[in-house]
């Protein structure tokens, strides 16, 4: 397998992952903790519902991806790449549940990518 599909599929996991948190942060912001019902029954709606759902698979989809990854890159190269996720879940926020994103936030993901790209840069030297 190339590096640049290795790569590859470390985006597909983290993206799957951050995708992940979105879908449970839905999921959440819809659910009434304080609700007058019984809790037994507010776990149960919970548990059925489709972002919560969703959530879970791509999770699972996310790990099996990053097996992959572990699989073929030292640890010490692909466990820094998943801060990408860092990134991913910003950007996601803001696009879709409209959550703001501040300077320091875009401070930070520009070191992130910085660190990102440096090791990624360490691994084909």
């Amino acid at each position: 397998m190339s590096q640049l599909a290795i790569y590859a599929i470390v985006v597909l996991s983290v993206t799957f992952n951050a995708i992940a948190q979105l879908l449970l942060r839905l999921a959440m912001v819809g659910f009434n903790a304080t609700s007058s019902q019984p809790v037994m029954s507010r776990i149960f709606e919970l548990a059925l519902s489709p972002p919560l759902l969703g959530g879970l698979i791509l999770f699972g989809f996310s790990i099996l991806s990053w097996l992959v990854v572990l699989s073929r890159l030292p640890v010490g190269i692909a466990y820094p790449l998943a801060s990408l996720g860092y990134v991913v879940a910003v950007v996601l926020g803001a696009v879709f549940l409209k959550e703001p994103v501040h300077i320091l936030q875009i401070a930070g993901i520009l070191v992130i990518c910085t660190g990102v790209a440096m090791i990624a840069r360490s691994a084909v030297t």
